[in-house]
This record gives structure tokens, sequence and C-alpha cells, in this order.
């Protein structure tokens, strides 16, 4: 579970799945998550690229909020497999950032933002997270705080957690959520927070024997 951080929060980027489709879960929880977090004052940051990135974008102009993006300059031959910064993405976005290559662009995303939210990927998004991740090791205390989304990192993060060596530090520093509120509520509190777990009528029984 994250622990609390005396990190002060602006910025908060969006990191996912450069192919995500609009009727695709991970891009509409983007947009809401983007949406309620301009709602509430914060600046978003993302890659200028499509999919998930440009979700957020458009969440969050949805509401007038803040957007700033990190491209690779269009000078910049990146070859046919990237995705590229996203048209619509940039007519929206109110600030750019140009670098000269995808170490530096993740690098400056990872330097503007204050807290990361990390939505379903492929490479490209385990690449910036594990940036993020390490990064909050070394600041701990003052970490910023990474919230993995949707039932997709649950077993994900676990299984890596449950078969590397993970020390204390690395274990606390990171927060899952399901809902845009959820991701709003650990930011606010700058920590996690203790689920509810449903028992069932018989693991009440037992809480109730145990009393005794």
């Amino acid at each position: 579970m994250l622990s609390i951080t005396k990190k002060k929060i602006k910025r908060i980027a969006i990191f996912g799945d450069a192919d995500a489709k609009e009727t695709d879960q991970h891009y509409i929880d983007a947009f809401n998550t983007a949406k309620l977090l301009a709602q509430n004052g914060y600046i978003i940051v993302n890659g200028g690229g499509p999919g998930v990135m440009l979700a957020s974008t458009l969440g969050t102009k949805s509401v007038n909020g803040k957007v700033e993006a990190v491209i690779i300059d269009e000078k910049v031959d990146m070859g046919k497999n990237y995705e590229g910064p996203a048209i619509v993405n940039k007519k929206n976005v109110d600030e750019i950032y140009r670098t000269k290559n995808i170490q530096n662009r993740t690098e400056k995303i990872v330097e503007l933002a204050d807290a990361h939210i990390v939505f379903k990927g492929g490479t490209g998004t385990m690449a910036e997270l594990a940036l993020v991740w390490e990064k909050a090791k070394f600041e701990y205390g003052k970490h910023e705080p990474l919230i993995f989304y949707g039932d997709c990192w649950k077993n994900t993060i676990e299984t890596l957690i449950e078969n590397l060596n993970f020390d204390k530090i690395e274990r606390k520093v990171y927060e899952f959520a399901d809902s845009p509120e959820e991701v709003l509520k650990i930011i606010k509190n700058k920590k996690g927070f203790k689920r509810k777990i449903n028992i069932g009528l018989f693991g009440n029984l037992r809480n109730l024997i145990d009393k005794f």
C-alpha cells in the first residue's frame, strides 16, 4: 500500500496503451479519470500520442482543464513502429515539450509530474513505470505516488512482487485504483487506503466469536 508522502502534487502523468480505441474500457477510464482530476485543479501530463494519452487530453479539455504534452521532435525519424504524436492531441494541449528521443521523452514526463497513473499498456508503459518506481524509492518520504489503474495490473504487480526481489520501500510507493474517484482520493490524501473486504456471513460470525 502507498505510504504517505510529503510531495506537493500539482501535475499528474497519464501512461498507457497508445493503441487504445474510444470504445476500449481503459480509454474510457483514462478520459474519466483525467476529467475528474482536471475538475479538481490538477494539470495533466502525457506523451502527446494517441490512445490513452489522447483520452486523457480530451477528458481534461472537456472541463477546460490544462494539459501538457511531451513529444519527440517531429524532425526525428523514429521508424514505423513508433506511434508518434497524435494531431488531435497536439491541437488540444496547452503546452508542448519537444525531446530528441524516447528516453528523453520519458524522463521529461517523469520530471514534470508529481504523481503517475498507469493504465493498461505494453512495453512502453512498462518502461515508463519502471523509471517512476525506481525514482519513488530514491525519493521515499517525498515520493511521487504510482497508481496502477484497473484489474489488469493487480495480478501482474503482485506476481512481480512475489517472484522478484522487491525491498520494503519498493512495496510502499504504489497503490491500485478501480475508479476515477479512488484515484482522486489517493492523490488528495497522498497515501493509499484500506479496502473493505466482503468476508460474508461466516466470516462475520467468526469475527464475533473471536471477540469473546
